[in-house]
């Protein structure tokens, strides 16, 4: 009889994930910060004490650090969501229990403007790594604790941050940038695009986590500010820098709890 190789977690002869490097002696703390972006991990990484890489492989990189005494993780989560989602599982293995993703997105409203934080809801389930964990018909939502979290933090320290719902889609050019695509989604509702939101939601609500969602509008796919562009650099600078306060205050009060 064949023996599949089916066991729920790989690890590499020396104990490590294979993907992200840790190891599941300490290494992290229960609330992991998540961004696509190793650039805003960096960051992230500079507004805790002493953090020290832990995980360093195949284009992750994991901090852990402290805020307040309290531990805290953050960590690269690749791109799109099955990146993502190898990044929350082996995360999880480990001993993180709750996950916020810090990212940017592309608003689809005309009330968010580069630079302006959201804090996602719910999101639109237009990618496939979710259908892996849930059923189709599953909602993808935030927990509603880390929600508050997010909203505490940000009433705390003074930052305009609205509560919205979010779409995310696999494919970044095709199924964002069509402009059927943003009057339809737009219609119903839909403040912005990116991701990995929505795999997110799933994962956590299948594996029995908790997860949010808190992103910076980078452009707006309605009026046409891009910081790719080199429009709106300062806000969306000052907004990333909010958001990251945000996100690490968050942090805190979770895992405080």
């Amino acid at each position: 009889m064949t023996a599949y190789l089916t066991e729920r977690y790989l690890r590499l002869p020396d104990g490590s994930f294979p993907h992200l490097g840790i190891r599941d002696e300490g290494q992290v703390g229960t609330v992991a910060l998540l961004s696509g972006s190793p650039e805003r991990v960096e960051l992230m990484a500079g507004l805790l004490d002493a953090a020290e890489r832990v995980g360093d492989r195949r284009g992750y990189s994991v901090w852990t650090g402290t805020h307040e005494g309290t531990p805290v993780t953050v960590a690269t989560s690749g791109v799109g969501s099955p990146s993502l989602s190898i990044a929350v599982e082996e995360l999880g293995a480990c001993g993180v229990r709750t996950f916020i993703r810090v990212g940017s997105c592309a608003a689809v409203d005309q009330g968010v403007k580069v630079g302006d934080v959201t804090i996602a809801h719910a999101a639109v389930r237009d990618e496939g790594t979710s259908g892996y964990y849930v059923p189709a018909n599953f909602p993808s939502v935030a927990s509603p604790t880390v929600v508050q979290a997010l909203v505490e933090a940000a009433t705390a320290i003074g930052v305009p941050a609205r509560i919205a719902l979010t779409r995310s889609t696999d494919s970044f050019y095709e199924g964002e940038r069509r402009a059927d695509i943003i009057d339809r989604w737009r219609s119903l509702g839909v403040a912005t695009f990116e991701m990995e939101t929505s795999a997110l939601f799933a994962i956590a609500a299948a594996r029995g986590w908790q997860a949010g969602s808190l992103l910076c509008a980078g452009s707006n796919l309605l009026t046409g500010q891009a910081t790719y562009k080199g429009d709106c650099l300062e806000e969306y600078r000052d907004g990333q820098a909010r958001m990251l306060e945000v996100a690490i205050q968050a942090a805190v009060r979770l895992a405080q709890r």
